[in-house]
């Protein structure tokens, strides 16, 4: 199959939807279909090396308005569709690129996925504080085939943004279970006190609903009880206040902000942290950290929200905490490093239930329904 995947956002650009818009694209070429990106260049990504993904990648120009430049939008995919053929239409995102590849008369005989990865759908998103956009949202997903739901819910949000929606299928993101069991080397550039299962990991942006700051503040109130070390991976805007408040709380020797993450160094905290926090205060729509973790074999201890809530099995694969409550997750914190022990056993029970989110796996049941629409669209042609 020739698979356009329409994305809101791609590589260089690192989080979550483009993780797994990469993840996909290589596991269809892997299997023998031939996927091609095409996503809005943004100007701050900084430079993109083509040779460093192994798919076609194509941009066009960042998004402006999709009132005033919509068939200019759909001008790319056109060329595009002319040069492929492509056989589906999958985009990454309601909207704009679910509209915009909703809209585009050019590719408008072929079958259109949608896939929300959560921002489109999140209170206080777009759809929530542009009430004139609402429309847009709903003919994407009428004129979807089908819309693929990463998580009980955004299915639930899918539907109430569009009840007649012809079809949601629930397929998860993933991750790669095996390149996550390879033990990997130490990180050089570490300070030497982090040691194996004598920490805890954040790995994330750096934004106020993250909630990184009740995971402070909950470290603070372990202070003589149980004092670990807590390593923050990511970068966004909240860094500056969060290194202020870490001073404040007297933490200045146990919190280490180590930026952005990937690859080995990644591996590694992953591998041997004593356990993830995900201390969020708004929903997830699927927590991709969670997994990657879970596959890591090491528990994870998240707020209790929808998509977090869906992973996590309490006591099991780790804990979950309400949101906003330091005290709370200082409790579940501390009854894991008193037990570390339990801790493993729950990284290893974490490791067996992530198997079912493998790429592979995932990818094939992205490509059963490409191939369910692409089949129904012939017989309805047939039968016209």
């Amino acid at each position: 199959m020739r698979i356009c995947m329409y994305t809101n956002t791609a590589l260089p650009k690192l989080g979550g939807q483009e993780i797994v818009v990469d993840a996909l694209a290589r596991q269809f070429l892997a299997l023998g279909h031939e996927p091609v990106v095409l996503a809005p260049w943004r100007g701050s990504q900084g430079p993109f090396d083509a040779t460093s993904v192994p798919y076609p990648v194509a941009w066009h120009p960042r998004y402006l308005s999709t009132h005033w430049f919509l068939s200019w939008y759909g001008r790319w995919m056109d060329r595009l569709h002319r040069e492929h053929g492509f056989d589906v239409i999958h985009c990454h995102g309601t909207y704009p690129a679910g509209y915009v590849g909703a809209c585009c008369k050019a590719v408008r005989h072929l079958p259109l996925v949608i896939t929300s990865h959560g921002d489109d759908l999140a209170p206080q998103g777009l759809y929530e504080r542009k009430p004139g956009v609402r429309g847009r949202y709903c003919l994407a997903l009428q004129r979807a085939d089908a819309a693929v739901a990463i998580s009980n819910y955004t299915a639930r949000r899918l539907r109430e943004m569009c009840p007649d929606l012809r079809q949601i299928v629930r397929i998860p993101n993933g991750v790669d279970v095996v390149s996550f069991t390879v033990p990997a080397m130490r990180p050089a550039c570490l300070p030497v006190s982090i040691r194996p299962k004598s920490y805890l990991l954040f790995l994330g942006r750096i934004v106020q609903q993250k909630g990184i700051d009740v995971l402070l503040e909950a470290l603070a109130l372990l202070r003589g009880r149980c004092d670990l070390e807590l390593l923050v991976a990511g970068r966004g805007p909240e860094r500056p206040a969060l290194e202020t408040l870490t001073s404040r709380l007297g933490l200045s020797g146990q919190v280490h902000f180590v930026g952005q993450t990937a690859g080995l160094q990644k591996l590694w905290l992953l591998q041997n942290s004593l356990c993830m926090v995900v201390p969020s205060r708004t929903y997830e729509a699927f927590g991709v950290v969670a997994v990657e973790s879970f596959a890591a074999g090491r528990p994870v201890i998240a707020t209790q929200l929808r998509g977090l809530a869906d992973l996590v099995r309490p006591e099991v694969t780790g804990g979950l905490v309400p949101p906003e409550s330091p005290p709370r997750l200082a409790e579940a914190i501390e009854r894991l490093v008193r037990d570390p022990v339990r801790a493993d056993a729950m990284g290893n029970a974490a490791r067996q239930f992530v198997r079912a989110f493998d790429w592979r796996d995932i990818a094939l049941r992205h490509l059963e329904l490409y191939e369910e629409l692409i089949a129904n669209g012939r017989r309805t042609r047939t039968c016209r």
